[in-house]
């Protein structure tokens, strides 16, 4: 119901700014207590001046075009400082009744309303349609409180369902590249340790004396052999450790291959 009272609303507005009457000065009297418009002071019973009227008219046609542009807060402006200069001018205190239900301004619209309903010069067909709008707003405005919380209230947000955390594959994968490095970091320890050895029985006594255990060209060569067989098991001994380093990345850092059979599985 709330929402049909609203379209009915603008429709009347805009309908009723559409057929804007030029403006008349017609007397009438201050607004009775409690209904006056905001806004407004009491009228005075003098008719304004033409000078006024024709100052007014032009306000009422800047407004008026304001109005078919959309820009109602402006057309408002120019409505009020035409009621300043002409307050007797009824089409004027009705159409500031339009504008404001245009911006919202219920509780202004409805002032506007009464006003207009109590001016002299209201003929019976125009009081009516007045007060129709002043019921109307009445209305609108007991709805309002319950549009504004259901509009406010926020929406069961329905959440969905998390995808379930997907497993890592199991790691140690073992194919040529991790055998190779395996078969490297072997090679490499072996060779090292063989020259190690090797190096250690080559190399002369510490009490090697020249004559009694040998030429010192004997003990220079075999001073030689043991260095290169010590230079040789330092390299093989590196290049194992470097080789098992590289074992144990390649096989802790890549997913488990998949078998045949599983994947095959996996296919159908």
């Amino acid at each position: 119901m709330g929402i049909s009272r609203r379209h009915r609303t603008l429709g009347a507005a805009a309908l009723a700014l559409a057929a804007l009457a030029p403006i008349a000065a017609v007397a009438a009297p201050p607004a009775p207590p409690g209904s006056a418009a905001p806004g407004a002071s009491a009228a005075p019973t003098a008719t304004a001046s033409p000078e006024n009227q024709a100052a007014a008219q032009q306000h009422f046609q800047k407004a008026k075009e304001l109005y078919q542009q959309g820009s109602y807060r402006d057309a408002l402006t120019e409505l009020e400082q035409a009621r300043a200069l002409d307050p007797q001018a009824k089409d004027l205190v009705f159409n500031l009744g339009v504008v404001s239900e245009k911006l919202g301004r219920i509780d202004d619209a409805l002032s506007w309303f009464r006003t207009y309903v109590e001016m002299e010069g209201v003929t019976p067909q125009e009081r009516a349609r007045a007060e129709s709008n002043v019921r109307r707003l009445e209305g609108a405005r007991r709805e309002m409180p319950t549009a504004t919380a259901s509009a406010s209230a926020p929406a069961p947000s329905a959440s969905a369902p998390k995808p379930p955390p997907k497993d890592d594959p199991p790691k140690g994968r073992v194919d040529a590249l991790t055998i190779a490095a395996g078969g490297l970091a072997i090679a490499g320890f072996g060779v090292g340790g063989t020259f190690g050895a090797l190096s250690l029985s080559t190399r002369p006594d510490a009490g090697f004396v020249t004559g009694r255990d040998g030429t010192y060209a004997d003990l220079k060569d075999k001073a030689d052999r043991a260095h290169t067989q010590a230079i040789v098991a330092d390299i093989g001994l590196a290049v194992g450790v470097v080789a098992t380093l590289a074992t144990v990345y390649l096989y802790f850092s890549r997913p488990r291959a998949q078998t045949v059979g599983a994947a095959a599985g996996g296919a159908r």
